[in-house]
């Protein structure tokens, strides 16, 4: 597997195109905005991200296969990422990655309500293609059943679900230790993702449904506190199953 070197704009480590073993680490619910699509008119779009951290096989005395992650020349891990419309309408490309993830077609009790946390933790292989004919970068175009069937296996990185529903409630006067949790992860957010989320719907909604309950004394103390890094979510033990994860 090669990796291309970009000399412009500081240098930083880029995967080739081909297929990669990875497992999905990070959900990120950046919640419900208006977008247009190829140019079209603006629609209601429900936002997720998902994360995976890319692998590679390693040799081993034992003769079994073994996935690490693989890293750049500094020590971070590579990871690869796709925005999604929250939708399995069989035309959303949430619904066509799935399909293809599984291996198999989604059942009418799947449909009625799927839960995609379940992916967190769940290995793939991802189709990584140029972004376009002039770009080193690239992105994922396809999210596919692994050879040997998918597993739930322990990731180098913490596991995370941003929830935005959680986190609004941090403006709601329903602050907790969940809501809280939640401010740490947005703090760990690039500047442009986390003034996506303060933009959603649900966060606007939230913002202006909170001066009709609090004093502003009270709005003061319910405001996002300054936080200190990622929440701490645990890591995912690894357990090798035959079962198909999700």
């Amino acid at each position: 597997m090669g990796l291309t070197i970009s000399s412009s704009g500081g240098d930083y480590e880029n995967l080739e195109p081909g297929r990669y073993q990875a497992t999905c680490y990070k959900l990120i619910d950046a919640g419900t905005r208006e977008e247009s699509y190829q140019e079209g008119p603006l629609r209601k779009r429900h936002i997720v991200y998902v994360y995976w951290e890319v692998t590679a096989k390693q040799e081993v005395d034992d003769g079994e296969e073994h996935w690490e992650p693989i890293t750049m020349d500094d020590g971070r891990l590579f990871s690869a990422s796709k925005k999604y419309t929250a939708s399995l309408n069989e035309n959303a490309a949430l619904f066509k990655d799935l399909k293809s993830w599984r291996g198999k077609p989604f059942s009418d009790e799947d449909l009625s309500g799927f839960e995609l946390p379940k992916v967190l933790g769940v290995t793939a292989e991802l189709e990584m293609v140029k972004q376009n004919k002039d770009s080193d970068k690239v992105k994922v175009e396809g999210v596919y059943k692994p050879d040997g069937g998918m597993k739930k296996v322990a990731t180098k990185n913490d596991i995370v679900q941003f929830d935005i529903d959680i986190y609004a409630k941090e403006w709601t006067g329903e602050s907790c230790q969940e809501s809280k949790d939640m401010c740490d992860i947005a703090e760990d957010m690039p500047p442009w993702m986390k003034e996506m989320i303060e933009q959603s719907f649900e966060i606007l909604a939230a913002q202006a449904k909170a001066p009709a309950q609090m004093t502003p004394d009270e709005r003061k103390m319910m405001a996002p506190a300054e936080s200190g890094g990622l929440a701490d979510l645990a890591k995912e033990e690894a357990a090798a199953e035959e079962d198909i994860p999700f």
